[in-house]
């Protein structure tokens, strides 16, 4: 893989990426870097040593190894940055654009919000046919959320960020924002592979990331954007009298069905194919501040 030689001069001289409030940056801080004319991406990582600096490597040389099977909307580390001679970090191609926890908080035609709730979902489609047509079956986006994906206004293209926490291959498991000890998925212990305390001496996530686990990160998203708050944080009782009074408003009976089978124990499904029939009255009154007025 390439490497950057940088100088502490140089890396002194780099200004921090601007992050909006919606992004958590807990791994590394991010450097705007111009490299011979091209707009680029430094991230520097807190941990350079180690085993969880070790399977950052791996990650990136994994994603490089296999590029020619994954998604072109997949922002992938392209090269590796050595400050004074020690590696620090990497870079990724800069991606123009606005990140989508922002835009679902923008207020704008309802139809956007889902046309880019959709592109999620079709992501995760493509992915799913990687896993079955190629040699590559064993990629999942694992940190799945709203913040990790990036919005080009010109042409209204997705990007995915923050690869270097998917599961690829045989590196280490990443923390994910929504696979955590107080999410949803602990009501389902068989579906969702919680890792055990032997395990968790190398992992530092908590669910060993699958198909199911990225299509639960994703219908969470969704019923973020309805709810207007994280709803991950309910528990089982309060989340299925939410999914009953969504059904009371006529959102579509596919959309219910996917969202009340994460729980259970048989295979997520992508809800892509049914987001544009929600209307713009049924997202209004999804949102918690009416819920709690009429439950």
């Amino acid at each position: 893989m390439k490497v950057i030689r940088m100088s502490k001069k140089v890396f002194n001289s780099l200004s921090l990426l601007q992050l909006t409030q919606e992004i958590m940056n807990t791994e590394g801080s991010v450097y705007n870097y111009n490299y011979h004319g091209e707009e680029k991406v430094f991230k520097r990582l807190y941990h350079i040593e180690g085993k969880i600096f070790g399977s950052k490597l791996y990650t990136i040389e994994m994603l490089n190894n296999m590029k020619e099977y994954l998604p072109k909307s997949f922002y992938i580390p392209d090269a590796l940055v050595t400050v004074n001679d020690t590696v620090e970090g990497f870079t990724i191609p800069k991606a123009d654009g606005v990140n989508l926890a922002t835009i679902l908080k923008t207020k704008m035609d309802y139809k956007e919000h889902l046309y880019y709730l959709k592109k999620v979902g079709e992501i995760l489609e493509q992915l799913h046919n990687i896993r079955t047509y190629t040699s590559l079956d064993d990629v999942f986006i694992n940190d799945l959320h709203e913040a990790n994906f990036i919005i080009n206004p010109n042409n209204q293209q997705m990007g995915v960020i923050d690869l270097d926490s998917c599961k690829i291959k045989n590196n280490m498991i990443f923390a994910s924002r929504y696979l955590t000890p107080c999410g949803l998925l602990n009501n389902n212990e068989n579906k969702y592979q919680i890792i055990n305390e032997t395990e968790s001496n190398y992992h530092v996530g908590y669910v060993i990331p699958n198909e199911n686990t990225d299509l639960y990160c994703y219908s969470i998203m969704i019923l973020n954007y309805l709810y207007g708050q994280n709803i991950n944080n309910l528990s089982i009782d309060e989340f299925y009298e939410y999914l009953n009074y969504l059904e009371s408003l006529k959102i579509n009976k596919n959309l219910i069905d996917v969202w009340a089978k994460l729980l259970v124990n048989t295979p997520n499904l992508n809800p892509c194919d049914y987001i544009n029939s929600l209307k713009e009255n049924q997202i209004y009154r999804s949102r918690k501040i009416v819920y709690d007025k009429v439950k």
